[in-house]
């Protein structure tokens, strides 16, 4: 846990961290004197009549408040200024890690940003009890004490039966309430799973009329975090009674035999009103640290789960610049195997080779893995068997930055970023002219609707492109891909929003712009793959037919259903 808090703690910030603490040792001595002032005060000022000793002694005590004060609050700020470096480096951290992550199994978006808010918020409020609280708390606790017993020892033994039995009970409750609040952060991912996907499928829930139903389920996530919630309160918030009830005891027994001892002379009044007053810190002290037991139980969890996700970087891959980025354009698939889990093979021994410059065309049935043979191609994930080749080179000894320089991506979910057009289309380069982004827009054939928008190119696009309809977004997200002009273009199902007559459209332009570049083209259409230079055909991960549309159909049966099924006519296509 505190691993973490140092790891994203750095410059000003850590000095902060180190410093606070020390300076509340300041605050934590000026509040210790009080009692024993006020003693004095009663004692040797009001029982003598000397009212330049009570005059003396009152001002002391206002020196020592106001002293109490500005450390308070120097401690304060330092400790909010680390306390909110370390959210931002450590926030910033956790999302990098998991726009990293290549592995096929990972943390689900609804608890990744769980644990980047909410868990994040946990850790900065440790390192305010840590800067503050657990500095505070446990010395005015022993400070307490230690007055307690040199200013009246014959009233220290009401602390030591008192302490312990407190002592016992804050370890028993600690090791009660971890796990509860354990399973109320779970709770708080699955609540956040269920809102995102309620919000997100809006629209279909609306069409099934399925409000209430959606609703139903809503509220019995919701109640369950409110029962481990509450679970988890009720594990700690005994504490603060049960410490103000004991200590409550103890100045009553103080006050009762303490009087006795007074009349006989034993001890003073001051001395017992001094004990008093150190039974009120002490009690103070121990409720705070009940309040830093909450935390610390939050902390702990919030940590695990934050640690988790730090986790997924040891298995980033080390980047080999050493290697320089190919001239050529080629893939090579030798030998892959991939798949989520052992046993359960996505792609199954997969060989083919496309040349610089040609076209390759990916056909087969909803999950037979073609999505997958991009994904791997684009290093989505790294965790496969076989070589993959651009150029002739392995893709793992070049860096991330390079594979995508050399390939660009237009998927089937077409999203948008917040923005508007512009920013969009350049997402993948910021330094495209105005040339090659007209361009792009009238191959993708996006620029006659952008040219329709009162503010054309500057038009603001919505959070995920809302504000279009599917088939816009797919024709921006092809425009975005093209850009950059790549030496390697994916179209992965790019068009499937598309009309039959704007995707044909599409089609002739991309043959033209693209002619003798390395294209790739994954589609259900066979018109969107049937002139490509060679086809490949994928069923349960495995490649069962591979050649020209025209050789296809004479030796795949596969294929040709598809054809008949979508065009009626087995022949059509051929020369």
């Amino acid at each position: 846990m505190f691993n973490i808090v140092m790891q994203h703690i750095h410059g000003k910030a850590r000095l902060s961290f180190f410093l606070a603490p020390l300076i509340m040792l300041g605050e934590v001595f000026c509040d210790l004197q009080q009692p024993t002032l006020m003693s004095k005060i009663i004692d040797q000022g009001l029982a003598k009549g000397d009212l330049n000793f009570v005059i003396q002694h009152a001002l002391l005590m206002l020196m020592f408040a106001i002293l109490g004060l500005i450390f308070g609050g120097s401690c304060g700020a330092l400790g909010s200024f680390a306390s909110l470096k370390m959210g931002e480096s450590l926030r910033s951290h956790l999302l990098r890690v998991s726009l990293n992550d290549r592995q096929p199994k990972t943390l689900s978006p609804a608890t990744l940003i769980t644990r980047i808010t909410n868990d994040v918020t946990q850790m900065q409020n440790l390192v305010m009890i840590v800067t503050r609280g657990l500095v505070r708390s446990p010395m005015l606790l022993f400070g307490g004490v230690v007055m307690s017993i040199i200013i009246c020892p014959d009233l220290a033994p009401i602390l030591g039966v008192i302490m312990p039995i407190l002592i016992i009970f804050l370890i028993i409750v600690v090791r009660k309430s971890i796990p509860k609040y354990t399973k109320m952060q779970q709770s708080v991912d699955t609540v956040n799973k269920v809102m995102r996907e309620n919000l997100q499928g809006a629209k279909t829930i609306k069409s099934y009329v399925l409000e209430n139903h959606q609703l139903h389920q809503f509220t019995q996530q919701n109640h369950n975090l409110q029962q481990k919630s509450q679970s988890a309160a009720l594990a700690t918030v005994i504490l603060s009674p049960v410490i103000q009830l004991m200590l409550n005891f103890g100045v009553i027994i103080a006050i009762g035999y303490g009087g006795s001892l007074a009349i006989s002379n034993t001890i003073s009044d001051g001395q017992i009103i001094a004990f008093v007053n150190y039974m009120i810190q002490i009690t103070n002290a121990m409720i705070q640290t009940v309040n830093i037991i909450t935390a610390f139980s939050r902390a702990i969890t919030s940590s695990t789960r934050v640690q988790a996700v730090l986790d997924l970087a040891k298995t980033e891959v080390i980047e080999n610049e050493t290697v320089k980025i190919p001239s050529g354009s080629g893939i090579e698939f030798e030998k892959v195997s991939f798949g989520y889990a052992e046993g359960e093979p996505i792609l199954d021994d997969l060989n083919f080779q496309v040349k610089d410059g040609q076209w390759l065309g990916i056909i087969g049935e909803t999950g037979s893995g073609k999505s997958s043979v991009i994904n791997l191609l684009t290093r989505k994930y790294d965790q496969y068997q076989g070589e993959i080749k651009i150029g002739g080179i392995d893709i793992q000894k070049l860096s991330l930055e390079d594979v995508h320089k050399k390939v660009a991506v237009a998927l089937q979910d077409s999203l948008l970023f917040s923005g508007n057009i512009l920013s969009n289309l350049t997402y993948g380069d910021s330094t495209a002219t105005q040339e090659s982004i007209n361009q792009a827009s009238i191959v993708s054939m996006s620029k006659e609707f952008i040219q329709k928008l009162p503010e054309k190119f500057q038009t603001d696009v919505e959070q995920a492109g809302k504000n279009f309809s599917g088939g816009q977004r797919q024709r921006l997200n092809i425009a975005r891909s093209l850009v950059p002009n790549p030496d390697i273009l994916v179209l992965d199902d790019a068009t499937s929003a598309v009309d039959q007559s704007t995707n044909a459209k599409i089609k002739q332009r991309l043959e033209k712009l693209r002619h003798n570049k390395t294209t790739i083209i994954i589609s259900q259409r066979v018109t969107n793959i049937m002139d490509c230079d060679q086809i490949i055909v994928l069923k349960n991960g495995r490649l069962i037919s591979q050649g020209t549309h025209q050789e296809l159909l004479k030796q795949s049966d596969f294929y040709r259903q598809l054809v008949k099924t979508q065009m009626g006519d087995v022949n059509f296509g051929h020369a």
